[in-house]
């Protein structure tokens, strides 16, 4: 079988971009031809490694998987507007660079956000007279909506319109949680037949981690470390765990540490340089191979999200590797996806995602002992172990497709 792959992220860009990656090497590995048109690398900085300036086109193999780069313009996280121009520029060079594709195709797989990719592929797979399945990773227009990132308008509308059109003209849809997999059956028509949930999972690099002298690296050799790790964004009230840590400056003990980058980053070092905080650290940005010892040198990991309604179908795919890391964590939010499977693997630690009090309780009690963290953390490693590893969802994903 032959596949066709259209998303405009594609590694060395970082993030849950390595999804489809890992997923495309294990198609490679089991006798599958696998083909991604991406983007020319950008994001999340708007930097062009050096190799890749100045290309229209950009041919390259990674790990079996023949990879098509296409110009776009880069953009960093910070830079909504230019992002979206962005995204126009992805569809119009990948439908100009797709004619250096000479071989014919099985299946177009196309993920998205962005919205641009689904009709990259719902095209291709007219031209190229193929399968089409699309890959849904976040809603969108609905996720900016709810989360604020997006105002409702005409325009947002006429988005929901063309996407609900695109995945009921889809052959398949793979969603990556199982709240969208329902939003796909309950809002938007397609028979649940056609629908599979593929989650991320989680591969043995973070499973099998040590933390590789982080603390001593970065002085935390004493501290409690309470670490977050991540796109500092919008869709985060991490406002709260800046306040959280003002009130637990009496605690010297306990440090707070940001690993990431994103819009937010400024605005959060603000508060903590108003408030003359000296219990919070910013990383920016380290290498992906590093962040599993960073997980594995934290004693909490922390995640939020905005109790808005579309949250409650999303799971961050950065969960998985929390899990994995056997360390606890605390969510900010009390209901969603994410909580019951935290709750499913042996407890959910929760807090109101806006409430610094609560957080900061929480953290107090975990520090103390009157909160065993251990045991919880091994928990959900096991539960990862058990249920999440990488290669159990990419053999259910290449099932699925094989089936198309």
């Amino acid at each position: 079988m032959k596949v066709l792959i259209i998303t405009q992220h594609f590694p060395p860009e970082r993030g849950a971009v390595r999804r489809l990656f890992e997923f495309a090497r294990y198609f490679v590995q089991n006798g599958i031809d696998v083909s991604v048109m991406t983007a020319i690398p950008n994001y999340p900085d708007g930097i062009v490694p050096e190799k890749y300036r100045g290309k229209f086109f950009y041919a390259e193999e990674m790990d079996g998987i023949k990879v098509y780069r296409s110009w776009v313009l880069p953009a960093a996280n910070s830079q909504p507007t230019k992002r979206m121009v962005g995204f126009i520029t992805f569809l119009v060079s990948v439908l100009i660079n797709q004619f250096k594709l000479k071989q014919q195709f099985d299946l177009v797989l196309a993920s998205t956000p962005p919205v641009t990719s689904p009709v990259i592929g719902w095209m291709l797979s007219k031209i190229r007279r193929c399968k089409f399945v699309i890959e849904v990773r976040d809603l969108q227009p609905e996720s900016g909506e709810d989360f604020g990132n997006l105002k409702g308008s005409i325009f947002t509308r006429m988005i929901r319109w063309v996407m609900h059109k695109l995945y009921r003209k889809a052959d398949r849809i793979v969603s990556v949680t199982d709240g969208i997999s329902r939003y796909m059956d309950e809002v938007v028509g397609i028979s649940r037949a056609n629908i599979a949930t593929i989650k991320s999972g989680v591969g043995k690099e973070f499973i099998d981690s040590d933390s590789n002298g982080i603390r001593r690296r970065f002085g935390w050799e004493e501290k409690f470390l309470v670490l977050y790790s991540g796109t500092l964004g919008w869709v985060r009230p991490l406002e709260t765990v800046i306040e959280a840590a003002r009130q637990l400056v009496d605690q010297p003990n306990i440090h707070f540490a940001f690993i990431g980058d994103g819009q937010k980053r400024e605005a959060l070092q603000q508060m903590v340089s108003e408030y003359g905080l000296k219990n919070v650290s910013f990383i920016g940005l380290q290498p992906l191979e590093t962040i599993p010892y960073f997980l594995k040198a934290a004693d909490v990991l922390i995640e939020s999200l905005k109790e808005v309604n579309v949250a409650k179908m999303a799971f961050p795919s950065k969960m998985f590797e929390y899990m994995a890391s056997g360390r606890p964590i605390v969510f900010g939010s009390r209901r969603g996806e994410a909580i019951d499977e935290l709750r499913l693997a042996g407890g959910a630690l929760t807090y109101a995602s806006e409430s610094p009090e609560e957080l900061a309780q929480l953290v107090l009690k975990m520090y103390s002992g009157e909160i065993e963290t251990d045991q919880l953390g091994a928990k959900y490693r096991l539960h990862i172990i058990n249920h999440h590893r990488r290669e159990m969802w990419a053999g259910q994903y290449l099932n699925f497709l094989e089936n198309v």
